[in-house]
């Protein structure tokens, strides 16, 4: 059995594999710069297996040889990604007033997350919305 693993996939898995390193380090050390332990170790242990797991993904499909890029694929991601955009700039325009009204004083990490996850999950939805529309 050969394996035909590409560069970017290697690089990819192996910055994967840093970052959840980073992210247990962060978790046993407490280091004395980091301000938030838990918020720091989820977000690089997160971000490490999601790439992991979305290049072994890829490299299954692309071996396997079910995934099959079209035109259409990009017009769809061209689409969500434009959607997406838009959801977030008016919620982050609406937010921005409303904490600016109430004079309502944030710590920044949790608004931060809150916003990646809203981005992350509206692209995903509007992603396979617009597949199955098209």
């Amino acid at each position: 059995m050969v394996i035909h693993i590409r560069t970017q996939e290697i690089i990819s898995i192996l910055f994967g594999i840093v970052l959840v390193i980073s992210g247990v380090y962060v978790l046993v050390y407490e280091p004395d710069w980091v301000t938030s332990v838990a918020g720091a170790m989820g977000g690089l242990i997160g971000a490490g297996v999601a790439l992991i797991l979305i290049t072994l993904w890829q490299y299954r499909s692309r071996v396997s040889g079910e995934l099959r890029e079209d035109e259409r694929d990009y017009r769809i991601a061209e689409k969500a990604s434009f959607r997406t955009f838009q959801v977030t700039f008016i919620l982050q325009g609406f937010m921005f007033a409303v904490l600016g009204i109430f004079t309502i004083q944030l710590p920044a990490q949790p608004a931060i997350g809150l916003l990646f996850a809203i981005t992350g999950v509206s692209y995903v939805a509007f992603f396979y919305w617009y597949r199955n529309k098209m």
